[in-house]
C-alpha cells in the first residue's frame, strides 16, 4: 500500500510538472501575437498626454517618486493597472530593443493582458494591464488545456495499466482450475505493485498441489491394498464347504460376505468422487434431446426395479426442445437423482422438464417421507446422509459407513453439486409440488459454455 501510494503520488507529481512546462513552453512559442485595440493605443495617448502635460518625462531620477504617484492616480481614474518602468527594469531580450524601436509589446498574465510602450524619447516603458475577456481567449489556448488534462489522464491510465493488467491475470489464475485441479503459477513482473501477492498466491498453489497430490495417492492406496485383502477374503469364503456348516455359521458367512460387497461398493463409490473431485472442470457442451435420454434412463429404471412397485413418471413441459449440456455428466446427475428417490420413494417418483427464458430446468420429486427444510442445503455435503425412518433420524456415512439403512454412502449428491458447478448452475432441494415428498431441481442458464 505504502510503495503503491508513494510510487503513484510522484508520478503523478513529476507528470504534472512536465507536462505544465512542456505546454507552456509550447504555447509561448505558437500562441498568437495580441495586437492593440484602439482603445489602447487611446490609452497610451492620454498617459502620455497626462505625464508631458506635468513635466514628468524629463524628470530627473530623484524625481522618480513623482512619477510612480502620477502613475497611481493615473490608475485609479481609469480603474487599469498602470506602472511606470524603466528600460533597465526589463530583462536584456530582443523584446527591449522592439520597444526601443516604439512597438508595442503585449504578455498574458493570468485573466489580465499585459501592455508595454515606450515613452518617445525617454527610457520609461508604460506598462499597462487590461483585464481580458472570456470570449477573447484563444481557442488554441483552450485546446492545450483540453489536452493537459487528457495527458495527466493517461499518465495515470499508464501507471493503472499494469496494475489492471496483473489484477485481471490473478483474478483469471484464481477463476480458472489447471489440469490438476489449482491455479497455474502466476508470472508477474518483480516491480509489479502485486508482486509480493502473486508470490503468496503461488505458494498457496503450490500447497493446494501437495495437498492434491497426496490425496491421490491416498486414493490410490486405498484402491490397491484394500481390494486386494478384500478379494483374498472373498476367495477364502468361496472355499468354505457350506454343507459341514450349521445353520447359525451359515448366516454369519453370509453376513461377512454382504459385508465384503459393501466395503467394495464404498471403496468404488470413493474412488468415483475423487475422481470427480480431480477431473478438470471444461466440458463439452452440445445440443440434445433431454426427453431422449430420460426415456432411455426410464427404461433402464424398469429393468432394474421389477418388483419394488416404484413407478417412474416422465414430464416434459418443453414440447421436447433441445437442452445444451455436457451428456455424459448429465446423465450422471439424474442417475444419482432416481437413485436417491428411488431409496425414499414409497409408490412414484416423477420428472419434470422445463425452461425459463434463460434457463434448464429438471425437477426429480417422490412421494416418500420428504426432507426437513433446515437440512436440504446439508445433503449436497460429502457423506452426509439423510434417511428417514419413525424417528427421522439423521446419519452420515461416518457413523454409518455401509448405508444400511436405505443403501448409498453420501456422495451421489455431492458428486451431482459439483457436476452444476461447472455448468455455472446450481443444485438444490425445493417444496414439494404434486406428490408431496422430496423434490429435487437443478438449473443451469442455456447460455453457459464452461
Amino acid at each position: 500500500m505504502n510503495r503503491a501510494f508513494i510510487t503513484l503520488y510522484f508520478f503523478i507529481v513529476a507528470s504534472v510538472v512536465l507536462i505544465g512546462w512542456g505546454l507552456n513552453q509550447f504555447w509561448e512559442s505558437v500562441a498568437p501575437e495580441q495586437e492593440p485595440s484602439v482603445e489602447t493605443y487611446a490609452l497610451f495617448q492620454l498617459i502620455e498626454e497626462e505625464l508631458i502635460e506635468q513635466d514628468l518625462l524629463q524628470q530627473q531620477p530623484q524625481h522618480k517618486a513623482d512619477v510612480t504617484a502620477k502613475a497611481q492616480q493615473l490608475s485609479t481614474q481609469l480603474n487599469i493597472g498602470l506602472e511606470i518602468l524603466g528600460l533597465d527594469d526589463l530583462a536584456q531580450s530582443d523584446a527591449m530593443q522592439e520597444l526601443k524601436a516604439g512597438k508595442i509589446l503585449s504578455a498574458t498574465s493570468d485573466q489580465n493582458i499585459v501592455w508595454y510602450k515606450r515613452l518617445a524619447q525617454t527610457d520609461q516603458v508604460i506598462m499597462l494591464s487590461i483585464a481580458q475577456a472570456d470570449d477573447q481567449e484563444s481557442p488554441l489556448y483552450n485546446f492545450l488545456l483540453i489536452g493537459f488534462y487528457l495527458a495527466i489522464a493517461l499518465v495515470i491510465y499508464l501507471w493503472v495499466w499494469p496494475l489492471s493488467r496483473d489484477s485481471k491475470k490473478l483474478e483469471v489464475q484464481t477463476r480458472a482450475l489447471g489440469k490438476d485441479g489449482v491455479p497455474d503459477t502466476l508470472k508477474i513482473s518483480p516491480t509489479s505493485t502485486l508482486y509480493p501477492l502473486a508470490q503468496a498466491f503461488n505458494h498457496m498453489a503450490q500447497r493446494l498441489r501437495e495437498l492434491i497430490a497426496s490425496h491421490r495417492e491416498m486414493t490410490n492406496a486405498v484402491s490397491h491394498e484394500l481390494r486386494t485383502p478384500l478379494a483374498r477374503m472373498k476367495f477364502a469364503l468361496a472355499m468354505v464347504n457350506e454343507e459341514k456348516l450349521s445353520d447359525k455359521d451359515r448366516r454369519q458367512l453370509r453376513s461377512i460376505e454382504q459385508d465384503i460387497a459393501e466395503m467394495e461398493a464404498l471403496i468404488s463409490a470413493l474412488l468415483n468422487y475423487a475422481g470427480f473431485e480431480q477431473k478438470s472442470q471444461q466440458l463439452q457442451q452440445t445440443r440434445g434431446y433431454m426427453r431422449d435420454l430420460l426415456d432411455e434412463l426410464q427404461q433402464r429404471f424398469i429393468r432394474q426395479s421389477s418388483g419394488q412397485h416404484l413407478q417412474l413418471e416422465v414430464c416434459d413441459l418443453t414440447n421436447n426442445a433441445e437442452f445444451i449440456c455436457e451428456w455424459k455428466l448429465m446423465e450422471t446427475v439424474l442417475q444419482n437423482f432416481i437413485n436417491n428417490a428411488a431409496r425414499y420413494a414409497k409408490s412414484r417418483i416423477r420428472i419434470e422438464l422445463m425452461q425459463s427464458a434463460s434457463e434448464y430446468i429438471i425437477a426429480v420429486e417422490d412421494d416418500g417421507s420428504g426432507i426437513p427444510a433446515d437440512k436440504r442445503e446439508r445433503v449436497f455435503d460429502s457423506f452426509v446422509r439423510l434417511y428417514h425412518e419413525n424417528d427421522g433420524t439423521e446419519d452420515t456415512a461416518a457413523t454409518n459407513p455401509t448405508g444400511s439403512a436405505t443403501g448409498g454412502f453420501g456422495l451421489g449428491l455431492a458428486i451431482v453439486k459439483r457436476i452444476m458447478q461447472w455448468h455455472n448452475g446450481r443444485a438444490e432441494f425445493v417444496e414439494p409440488e404434486i406428490l408431496g415428498g422430496a423434490r429435487a431441481q437443478v438449473r443451469w442458464p442455456k447460455s453457459a459454455q464452461s
